[in-house]
């Protein structure tokens, strides 16, 4: 049996995939470059009622995420899009009257969006799959690659370069894909820069 791909990704894992601030996604998500989506409790917008999963606007967004490196808790934003409604607008919410709370770890990207994105920008090469109505799988397993690039850690240690550990995954992509392929070096080193740079500077102090 197959399961259904995957149809959110938290900001966090994307985070974690392009190697850049919160700040920054919710910058282009401001930008049209892709959606930030919640999930709300009911809410009310002038005569309308609304629950379930809303856009957000990216700049309501800024001062929770931050420049800092450390998101807030928590903020209130008060506009939002009903997400599955054909046709919907701006809607500001007026009950709760402070607006509503919404915390960093209760944001998502749509995979649709994120995976449009990625293949725009050649973050991570994608390829359609019959029947897939979660979005575009990408073409190489990189949510795969975390386990066994833990276990090499654990077994080999940190590298001393990025390209050394960029070559290990690339050598388990090659050995795990039927055909052989392999992402180019450089998107490797681009997905596992932060977490390498993470465990070199705690090594380091």
């Amino acid at each position: 049996m197959t399961l259904p791909s995957k149809e959110y990704f938290t900001v966090f894992e994307a985070e974690a995939r392009w190697g850049v601030p919160l700040a920054t996604i919710a910058g282009w998500a401001e930008a049209g470059r892709f959606r930030l989506v919640t999930s709300t409790p009911l809410v009310v917008c002038g005569a309308q009622k609304v629950c379930g999963m809303v856009e957000l606007c990216g700049s309501d967004l800024f001062k929770m995420l931050g420049t800092a490196g450390v998101p807030a808790r928590t903020c209130l934003v008060h506009r939002v899009i009903p997400l599955r409604k054909k046709g919907a607008e701006l809607l500001y919410v007026t009950c709760p009257r402070q607006g509503l709370a919404v915390q960093p770890d209760e944001l998502w990207i749509p995979a649709t969006d994120l995976y449009r994105f990625e293949e725009k920008h050649a973050l991570g090469q994608c390829s359609g799959r019959s029947g897939n109505r979660g979005g575009r799988e990408p073409k190489y397993d990189w949510e795969g690659m975390w386990a066994p690039l833990c276990v090499h850690l654990f077994t080999q240690g940190i590298p001393s370069t990025l390209n050394e550990l960029a070559s290990a995954m690339q050598d388990w992509f090659i050995e795990a894909s039927a055909s052989g392929e392999a992402p180019d070096m450089s998107t490797i080193r681009r997905r596992i820069q932060p977490l390498w740079q993470a465990l070199k500077t705690a090594r380091e102090n």
